[in-house]
Parts: C-alpha cells; sequence; structure tokens
C-alpha cells in the first residue's frame, strides 16, 4: 500500500491547480469565440462582413465606366461649326480655311483639357466650370489672330455663354473623384462609425449580460478577483474583435482592389496600425460605458456627439480630448487620405500617447467600478 501523502506534496497539488492569469484568460477566450461560432450566430456574421465591401464594389465607378462618364469637350468640331453659324446669323462668315484652322484648334484645346478635367476630377481640387472657361481662354487666345475684330467680339460672347450654360464657374464645386466613394465608405462609415460602434455594442454588454443572465457568480471566484475578471474578459473580446474586424478590412480593400483603387498597398498597413489603436480604446470606452449604465449604446452616441464631433472641432488644445481627432492625425499620414480630407498630421507621437492613455483610463476607472460597486442580481435581471 502506498504511503499518505505529505501535507507538503499536498499543498504543491493544490498549487499547481489553482487558476493563473493566463489561464483564465484561456478559459475566458474559448467561452467568447465558441459564443460567436454557433450556427444561429455564424450565418449572421458572415452576411454582415459582406454587406459593407457589396455596397462599396457597388457605388464605385470602374475605369472604364469613368472614362465614359459625360465630358464639356467632347464635341470640338460641332462647337466650331456652332461658333461659325453664330457668324453667318450675324452677316460676318468665317471663310472655310479660317473654319479649318479653328475646327484644329477646338480639336486640340478640346483634347488637352478633356485629359487635365478627368485628371483634376479623379483628384477632387479643381471645379469642372474652371476647367471649361481655362479651355476657352486659350481658345480664344489663339482664335484671335484667325478673327477680324466684330467676329472676335462674337467668339468672345460664345465662349462666354457655353462657359455660363456649364455652370457658374464661382458657384461650382468640386467633383467627387472615382475614389471618393471607396474613401467615404472605409473613413467615414466604416471606421468613424461601424468600428466604434460595434466595440461599445460588444465590449459595453460583458459584465452586464452576465448579471442579467445570472452567470456571473460563476466567474467571480478566488483566487480570480473582480478587476482582473473585467480585464480578462476585455483582453478576450478586443482580441477577437481584431481578428473579425481584420477580415472585415481585408474585405473592404479587395473590393477597392477590384475597382482599381490606386495606392491601397501603401493605405493598408496605415489603416490596420490605426484600427488596432482604435479597437482598444474605443472596447475601454464601451466597457467603461458598460458600468455606469445599461444604456451604453444610447450614452455612447451623446458621447460621440458632444466630445467627439463637439469638442473635437474647437480648434484649441482642448480637442486633444477627442479620440477621432488623434485617429485622423495618424490617417492623415496618407496621401489620398490628406488630400480628400484635409488632415493635418502633426503630432503622431502624441495621438499615439494619447490614444494608449485614454484605453488605460477608460478600462481602469471600469475596473474599479466593477470591483467596489454592488449588483443587486435581482434588480439587473429585471433590466
Amino acid at each position: 500500500m502506498n504511503p499518505p501523502p505529505t501535507e507538503s506534496a499536498a499543498r504543491a497539488k493544490t498549487l499547481k491547480m489553482e487558476p493563473s492569469f493566463l489561464r483564465a484568460w484561456r478559459g475566458i477566450w474559448l467561452l467568447t469565440w465558441k459564443n460567436q461560432f454557433t450556427w444561429q450566430r455564424l450565418p449572421l456574421q458572415l452576411l454582415g462582413l459582406f454587406v459593407l465591401p457589396v455596397l462599396v464594389y457597388i457605388t464605385t465607378s470602374s475605369l472604364q465606366k469613368w472614362s465614359e462618364r459625360p465630358s464639356p469637350f467632347n464635341d470640338p468640331v460641332g462647337q466650331a461649326n456652332s461658333f461659325a453659324h453664330r457668324l453667318d446669323r450675324a452677316k460676318i462668315p468665317l471663310p472655310p480655311e479660317q473654319l479649318t484652322q479653328l475646327q484644329q484648334i477646338f480639336a486640340e484645346e478640346f483634347t488637352h483639357a478633356d485629359q487635365a478635367f478627368r485628371a483634376a476630377a479623379d483628384q477632387g481640387n479643381t471645379p469642372p466650370g474652371e476647367n471649361v472657361r481655362t479651355c476657352y481662354d486659350r481658345i480664344q487666345g489663339r482664335a484671335q489672330p484667325l478673327l477680324d475684330p466684330a467676329q472676335f467680339t462674337q467668339f468672345q460672347n460664345f465662349a462666354r455663354r457655353n462657359v455660363q450654360a456649364f455652370g457658374n464657374v464661382s458657384n461650382t464645386g468640386p467633383l467627387w473623384t472615382r475614389t471618393s466613394p471607396f474613401y467615404h465608405w472605409l473613413i467615414d462609415f466604416y471606421f468613424f462609425i461601424v468600428l466604434p460602434l460595434n466595440c461599445v455594442r460588444l465590449c459595453g454588454g460583458l459584465i452586464r449580460d452576465e448579471l442579467q443572465a445570472d452567470t456571473l457568480g460563476f466567474l467571480t471566484t478566488r483566487p480570480l478577483d473582480r478587476g482582473r475578471l473585467l480585464v480578462l474578459k476585455y483582453l478576450s473580446q478586443t482580441v477577437w474583435l481584431q481578428m473579425l474586424l481584420l477580415l472585415q478590412t481585408l474585405l473592404l480593400f479587395l473590393a477597392g482592389a477590384l475597382r482599381d483603387i490606386p495606392s491601397l498597398g501603401t493605405l493598408l498597413p496605415l489603416f490596420l496600425a490605426a484600427q488596432f489603436l482604435a479597437v482598444f480604446a474605443w472596447s475601454a470606452l464601451g466597457i467603461f460605458l458598460g458600468q455606469i449604465t445599461q444604456r451604453y449604446v444610447a450614452m455612447a452616441i451623446v458621447y460621440g456627439a458632444v466630445v467627439e464631433l463637439g469638442i473635437g472641432r474647437i480648434p484649441t488644445n482642448i480637442n486633444n480630448l477627442s479620440l477621432t481627432r488623434h485617429l485622423k492625425t495618424l490617417l492623415a499620414h496618407n496621401p489620398a487620405l490628406q488630400s480628400t480630407y484635409e488632415w493635418t498630421g502633426t503630432g503622431v507621437p502624441l495621438s499615439i500617447f494619447a490614444l494608449v492613455i485614454a484605453s488605460g483610463l477608460f478600462l481602469g476607472i471600469a475596473a474599479l467600478l466593477f470591483t467596489f460597486l454592488e449588483y443587486h442580481r435581482t434588480a439587473e435581471m429585471q433590466k
């Protein structure tokens, strides 16, 4: 018969069975991803991942379709002939050899202007009316030696009328570029609306969902205290979100690549780095709001309106309180985004530091609240 174990051996065995921080994280992580891969949730999650990339694809023009869009410079011979008819009605006809030269001038200048128009529209910097005015100014300069004073006066009126017919130059804003829909979907909608709301929604209920389901008592056992439990759930959920949003981002960039959006290879690493920091910051905000109210999504919308849209736009140092402002600073180092949104890229170390500090601050306050607040199980289950 084996001798009974000594007291030291029994103590060593007990110590090995005690859960550590990493073992607890492993257990919570297993619960996190297995809960997401249920047959009820998986189809909806896959569908949700493809909705936005499909919208990006169908709202972004292909190169072929973009090249076929209407242009004010598509009928040079017709414009020259129209001016010749105008001179005929004014009883100052244009000789055939001069008409041929004028048609040649229109054709050359329209070709040059059309290329400039398409390039400027793709960059989104030049109003279309300005292209028309510049083109007719060049034609006017070349046509003046061919025309007598009366004919040239008619041409000035003709050019002025064509420019006004296309649109008032002073009131014509810049066109959306071919790439504009992609960037507005990616940045305005996905990065600054979908991503923050998803982080708040999925992290705000990490504790309250456990309270309402009456399962928190199974997790708040020694030696894992409440603060460490909250941190573990936060880390597990953010890791899951990083994986999910990485896949979502790759699908969005794939849709952009299928539409021949240029320079996506240089944008992707910068975007993923900014998204990595954003997920931690927005998730920490979500878990903090989840500790102070059960309506954490509504509170997040109020926070966004007051801090991100309000304080973040004040042109003083107080706008450093805005997470969006710091994320814009990081993204501004991409030339395409900088030209589209006119952001400033100064102060990158400060922005990274601010995002890290904000994540730690929100998470720390949430851990303190969860540690010292007493939750009434019956009241939480009735919410």
